[in-house]
């Protein structure tokens, strides 16, 4: 076991209070910004213990094969992703942190990106190759994976919550990105409805596994001071209402449209590289 920094990796300031207890595990709010932190949190030989006996297991999926219609639904699947920041950059180099099976890059290249990948595990990344051809870096972030100012978009789908300084992977983000670069983010939100109506038993907790628990706010402060504006923002429908509301006769029937009122799961950004950082924002966390 490790404790985390004292200081907040959004704000700075170190006073805080339990926000949810789940097992061994506690998870702390900065009492300055809302954002959440583990602590104490796994080791790094804890955690690849733990990534390597459960979290792949669980949670990345069974492999597709190229050109069946499990693949194409896939590809189908992870259109609205690619939507969303796709108005912005329509072509170009993507890097996506975090990629597993690589399914969200095959669905780029299909639309005519050129894409790379990064990722913890050395099984996903061996598996991506052998089924998509696609090239994925496997093990943690570190200076010397790609040049400076090479990427077009570098994308954190469900990653940065993963990470154990969150700046550290904006940062590096912010000098793999050419000028005009853009970063996407999507990260579980914990002042949601549904992780405010399920409690404990919310999975965007995925303890031990998210170190840090992000708000709307938090996310778009830390993604400012490390050096990108945001375009474009993305607060996904409520599923906890959705399901409450299919149950009624009826009224099920708008289930989906009343459950867009309700800020849900995952928060999501589109953001700009900009040509001037804020202090200690780009640089922050360089090795």
């Amino acid at each position: 076991m490790e404790h985390a920094p004292k200081e907040c990796a959004c704000c700075g300031k170190t006073e805080r209070r339990l926000l949810v207890r789940i097992g061994d595990w506690n998870v702390y709010k900065c009492d300055g910004c809302g954002l959440g932190v583990l602590d104490p949190r796994p080791d790094p030989a804890e955690l690849g213990a733990l990534y390597r006996e459960n979290y792949f297991v669980s949670h990345y999926e069974e492999e597709l094969e190229l050109g069946s219609p499990g693949m194409q639904r896939r590809i189908s699947q992870e259109a609205h992703r690619i939507r969303f920041f796709g108005k912005f950059k329509r072509k170009g180099l993507v890097l996506d942190i975090g990629c597993g099976r690589g399914y969200f890059l095959h669905a780029c290249r299909v639309r005519g990106y050129d894409v790379v990948g990064l990722d913890f595990s050395e099984d996903a990344a061996a598996s991506v190759w052998k089924t998509l051809r696609i090239q994925v870096k496997a093990g943690l972030l570190r200076d010397g994976l790609f040049e400076p100012e090479s990427i077009d978009v570098i994308t954190m789908w469900h990653s940065l919550e993963h990470t154990e300084d969150p700046g550290r992977y904006l940062g590096q983000a912010w000098r793999w990105l050419r000028p005009g670069g853009l970063l996407v983010v999507d990260v579980p939100n914990h002042e949601g409805t549904d992780a405010i109506r399920i409690g404990a038993a919310w999975d965007g907790w995925s303890l031990p596994y998210h170190f840090f628990h992000f708000t709307p706010s938090t996310l778009s402060s830390m993604i400012a001071r490390h050096g990108f504006r945001v375009l474009r923002s993305k607060d996904y429908h409520s599923e906890y209402v959705k399901g409450r509301l299919r149950r009624i006769p009826v009224v099920g029937l708008l289930a989906r449209p009343i459950a867009k009122f309700y800020s849900g799961p995952s928060y999501a950004v589109v953001a700009e590289k900009t040509e001037s950082p804020r202090s200690g924002g780009a640089n922050a966390g360089a090795e």
